[in-house]
Formats: C-alpha cells, structure tokens, sequence
C-alpha cells in the first residue's frame, strides 16, 4: 500500500504555525505522553551511557525522557526539522539541569551526522511528516553503530484515536474547511507499513507491534484543550472570545457521546516499530 504524499515545505509551514502552541503546552503535554513514551523507550532498549539521537522531537518528549534515562554518563541528542520548535525543549532542559541533552537542527532525510555516531535512534510521531520514510530510515540506519538498535511510534487509524478523531471532524466543521482528508499524521494506519519500510531500509530483525490504550479524563477538565490548539493554531489566530467560546462548545458537545458518569471513556492506538543495523 502506498502513502499518500507529503510536502517538505508545507510541513515546515505547517510547524511554524504550531511551534508556539506547542511551546506553550509542553508542560502539560508532558503528563499526557508518559503512556507513550514508556514503551517506546522500552522498545529502543535505551540503558544508562547510551549515545541516543531522538528524531522529531518537537518542545520536549521523548526527548527529555530520555535523556534522564541515559543519566549523567550518556547523551541525548534532540533534533528537529525547525529550530522554532526546539526552543521549548532547551528552556525545558536548562530548567530541569539536563546537561546531557543538546538541541541540533536536523533533516531526518538528510542527517548532519557520522556513520555509526549512535548507540540507539528513536523517533516518535515524526516519520509520518517525512516524504521519504525510506531514506529518513536508511539514514538513522546510517549514523546507528553496528548492533544498535532503533524505535520508531505512529499513529494507528484516526478513528481509533478519540482525541483526533474527534477534533479533527468537529474543529474542521466549525471553521468550514470540509470533510477530514488523508493527514499525515495517519499515513502509517495500515499495519505492516512500519516494519516493511524499515526492513526496505536494512533493518534487521524488524518487528512491529500494536499498542491500544484507554483514558478516562474527567468530565469538564478540558482534557482536548492542548490538542485543538496544537492542531489548529492559524485558525485560532483569528477568532474573538464569542468565536473562540463557541468552538470549545463544539467540541465539548462532540466528545459528550463518551462521557461515562463523570468520566470520559476514550481510546487511542499506536504502533511501535524496532530493528537492529546488522552487525
């Protein structure tokens, strides 16, 4: 099955648009992403003086994770497409006194790197943005020592994913901008996708996983909060408080149909790809 296309300049936009969003939720976000980054990290195998790259990190996590994870005796090396949404994870960093992190700028089809520079390469939420994933995985191959070993998460289908599916449908609705289409996000819905693409790269011993989880957020904690403005920040630059009112409203409404008592029932899913660069 083929991906659908993805465009290197509209996603640097796209992000640039969002970086301070996500800056400014990076905190809370944190808390949020502790149920995905366990596994990932155990997935990559990550121990204490590990060299680690972490691909698409964004304002914070994984990275910071692990980067705790290596301890004073390693090193993780967070990267980014656009150096506007690294800002958070170096204030972040300095404040938590997380010497063995540094931020560096970085192409994931293109990566600045020696060959065989790291001990483990992680990436997640971020392969889905690359037009190539192929190379993107052929390079983290590239600049993994042999035997190391790598870890890659996405998305499983939107609509087994509460949070997006539900925002996706109610947020486009409400600033009219039609039906949901193909986002990058999910283009590695389809099981199998994942691990057939790190094994076109050179992975060895690939294995993909599925992961299926269940929140229940309070009833009235706002718990999409974060999300809607992560995911529509240009759309929000332009709405007055009555406008900005109304869209909470929506939403509220489009997620009642999951409320349980006083508590939301929702889900998300996720895939974990691993492989290892042949020794």
């Amino acid at each position: 099955m083929a991906l659908s296309p993805v465009d290197k300049d509209d996603v640097a936009r796209n992000w640039t648009a969002r970086a301070p969003a996500w800056n400014k939720w990076a905190e809370r976000v944190e808390k949020m992403a502790r149920r995905f980054n366990e596994p990932l990290i155990e997935a990559a195998s990550i121990e204490p003086g590990m060299q680690v790259l972490d691909l698409a990190s964004g304002a914070g996590e994984p990275a910071l994770t692990i980067a705790r994870a290596v301890g004073a005796d390693g090193h993780l090396t967070a990267t980014d497409l656009l150096d506007d949404m690294l800002e958070g994870m170096r204030r972040r960093a300095a404040d938590a006194g997380l010497s063995q992190l540094s931020c560096e700028v970085a192409d994931m089809e293109a990566l600045g790197f020696p060959d065989g520079r790291f001990d483990r390469v992680t990436c997640r939420f971020g392969i889905m943005f690359v037009p190539d994933p192929v190379q993107a995985f052929r390079e983290a191959l590239r600049v993994l020592k042999p035997g190391g070993r790598t870890a890659w998460m996405v998305w499983g289908p939107m609509q087994d994913t509460t949070l997006f599916d539900v925002i996706q449908h109610e947020a486009r609705a409400f600033f009219d901008l039609g039906p949901v289409p193909d986002l990058p996000q999910f283009r590695f819905g389809s099981g199998g996708l994942l691990a057939d693409m790190m094994s076109e790269a050179g992975f060895a011993d690939v294995e993909e996983q599925e992961l299926k989880f269940d929140a229940s957020p309070p009833a009235g904690s706002k718990f999409w909060e974060a999300n809607v403005e992560m995911s529509f920040a240009e759309e929000l630059a332009g709405l007055d408080a009555d406008r900005r009112a109304a869209l909470d409203d929506r939403i509220e409404q489009g997620f009642a149909r999951y409320l349980d008592g006083d508590r939301y029932r929702v889900k998300a899913h996720v895939r974990i790809g691993t492989g290892v660069k042949p020794s």
